[in-house]
C-alpha cells in the first residue's frame, strides 16, 4: 500500500533560473511568467534516475508505487540552442519517481483471561493502578491496552499500514482444554491503510470483562508473521507483540497439564525466524513481575519467569532494548502507551535521502505538514525543532522536535530546491 501522504516536493523557481554558475540564463526574462512545476517524491527508498518532462503538462502521471506530478515550466537551454539539455541535480524541472515507503505493522495482542481477571486477597488479578495514582481506582489492563490502542492507531493511522491480530480468538472459551487456546489462522485485521478504525471495530470493548482463554502467544505471532510474508512488497514490515504473561498452549502438546503448565518455547523461535526474514518484533509486558511461578495447576507456565521470558523474546525480535530490561517492561497505562508511541517513533525514521543532491545546499527550504521551517539549518537536533542536514554530503535531512513528530504523525513533507537568484 501507499502512503500518499509523504511527499517530498522539489520546486523550481524559473522566475530566476539559474545554471551551476548560479547566474541567471539568457531566458530568464521569458519563462518568469510561467508558473514553475513540482515534482512529487518520497524521500526514503532508492530514487530512480531524474528525467525531463515531456509529457501532456496537463495529465498527472500514477504508478503502483510512486506518485508525480507533471511540471510545466519550459526547461532551461544549454548554449543558446534548440537542444534542451537538463541536469536534474541543477536549477531546473524533471519528473522524478521514487518508490513511497510505508511501513506495514502488525499489533499482536493478548487477550487472554488474566487480562480482566478478578483480583483477589493475594493478587490484583488483571486489574492495575493505570494512572499511577494509588488515590484513583484500578482499572483491568485490557480497558487500558484497548485505549491504549485506540490512541496509537488514531494517531499513526495515516503514517503506517496498520493489522492487529488477537490471542486467542474471541470465539476462546474459559476451559482448562484446547478451547481456551484458539487462534484463527487469519489475522482478525488484515494489514492495510486507514485501518484504525476496522482496528478498534475487531477488538472487544474496553469495558470487556468478560474475556477468555490462556496464552497463545506463538500462535498469534505465527498468524501475523504469515499475514506480514502474504504482502508482496519490499517495504519495511514489523511485528509489536503485547502481553501479560508468558506464552502456554503449545501446539500438538500431548496432554492439558503440558498444554497450560509449561511455558511454549515455540515464541522465542517464530519471532527469530521473523527477524530473519527482516522483520523485527518489539516486545512490551504488561504488569509483568520479576519472579518465578510455582508450581500450581492454574493455568499458567510453572517454574517460569515471565519478566525472564520476555526478554529472551525480545531479543529474538532483534530490536531488544538496551539495558537490563530488554523488552518494554510497562506497569501502568502511561508506561503503556509511552511504549508504543517510543516504538512508533523507532519505526517511522525522521532521516530523509535527498535525490537528486541539491547543488545549492544553502537554498534548500523544508515544510512539514504547513509549518515552514525556511532554510535555516537547526544547531542542534536534540533541543530544536527545524532540520538539519545528516553530514557534509548533504546528501539527506534529518527532522528534529516538533518537526520530526509531525512528520511522523501526518507523513506530509515538502523540501523546496531554490536557485541563488530565484528571489
Amino acid at each position: 500500500m501507499q502512503r500518499s501522504a509523504c511527499l517530498l516536493t522539489f520546486l523550481t523557481l524559473l522566475a530566476g533560473a539559474c545554471g551551476d554558475s548560479g547566474k541567471e540564463t539568457s531566458d530568464a526574462s521569458d519563462s518568469a511568467a510561467t508558473p514553475a512545476g513540482t515534482d512529487t517524491l518520497n524521500p526514503t527508498l532508492n530514487p530512480s534516475a531524474a528525467t525531463p518532462a515531456t509529457e501532456d503538462p496537463s495529465a498527472e502521471g500514477t504508478a503502483s508505487d510512486t506518485e508525480i506530478m507533471e511540471t510545466t515550466a519550459p526547461l532551461p537551454t544549454s548554449g543558446g540552442g534548440d537542444s534542451t539539455t537538463f541536469d536534474p541535480n541543477d536549477c531546473g524541472e524533471a519528473n522524478v519517481m521514487i518508490p513511497i515507503v510505508t511501513p506495514s505493522v502488525m499489533l499482536v495482542l493478548d487477550k487472554s483471561g488474566s487480562m480482566v481477571a478478578a483480583p483477589t486477597m493475594t493478587s490484583p488479578g488483571g486489574y492495575w493502578d493505570h494512572d499511577n495514582d494509588p488515590n484513583t481506582p484500578t482499572q483491568t489492563r485490557w480497558q487500558s491496552l484497548h485505549t491504549t490502542v485506540d490512541f496509537i492507531v488514531n494517531t499513526f493511522n495515516n503514517s503506517m499500514n496498520l493489522g492487529m491480530n488477537l490471542f486467542p480468538s474471541k470465539s476462546a472459551k474459559a476451559e482448562y482444554s484446547e478451547a481456551a487456546c484458539v487462534v484463527n489462522e487469519t489475522v482478525e485485521v488484515p494489514v492495510g491503510p486507514t485501518n484504525a478504525g476496522a482496528i478498534l471495530a475487531a477488538m472487544p470493548a474496553a469495558d470487556d470483562i468478560t474475556i477468555k482463554g490462556g496464552t497463545p502467544s506463538a500462535k498469534g505471532v505465527t498468524a501475523a508473521l504469515n499475514e506480514l510474508l502474504s504482502i508482496q512488497t519490499d517495504q519495511p514490515k514489523f511485528m509489536i507483540l503485547v502481553t501479560d504473561g508468558a506464552a502456554n498452549c503449545q501446539v500438538d502438546a500431548p496432554d492439558t497439564t503440558t498444554l497450560f503448565e509449561m511455558y511454549d518455547a515455540d515464541l522465542p523461535a517464530v519471532v527469530a525466524d521473523a527477524f530473519a526474514q527482516e522483520i523485527p518484533t518489539y516486545v512490551i509486558g504488561i504488569g509483568i513481575t520479576n519472579t518465578v511461578s510455582g508450581m500450581t495447576q492454574d493455568g499458567n507456565p510453572d517454574n517460569t519467569n515471565s519478566y525472564d521470558a520476555l526478554n529472551e523474546v525480545a531479543i529474538a525480535g532483534g530490536v531488544p532494548r538496551p539495558g537490563a530490561d530488554k523488552f518494554f517492561d510497562t506497569q501502568n497505562q502511561l508506561e503503556l502507551q509511552a511504549a508504543l508511541e517510543e516504538i512508533s517513533m523507532q519505526i517511522l525514521s525522521c532521516t530523509i535521502a535527498l535525490d537528486p543532491v541539491p547543488v545549492y545546499p544553502d537554498y534548500v527550504e523544508v515544510e512539514v505538514n504547513g509549518m515552514n521551517y525556511g532554510k535555516k539549518q537547526v544547531a542542534d537536533c536534540a533541543t530544536e525543532d527545524g532540520w538539519m542536514f545528516t553530514d557534509e554530503t548533504k546528501t539527506a535531512i534529518v527532522l528534529c522536535g516538533a518537526a520530526c513528530e509531525s512528520f511522523q504523525m501526518t507523513g506530509a513533507l515538502d523540501a523546496q530546491y531554490r536557485c541563488p537568484n530565484s528571489g
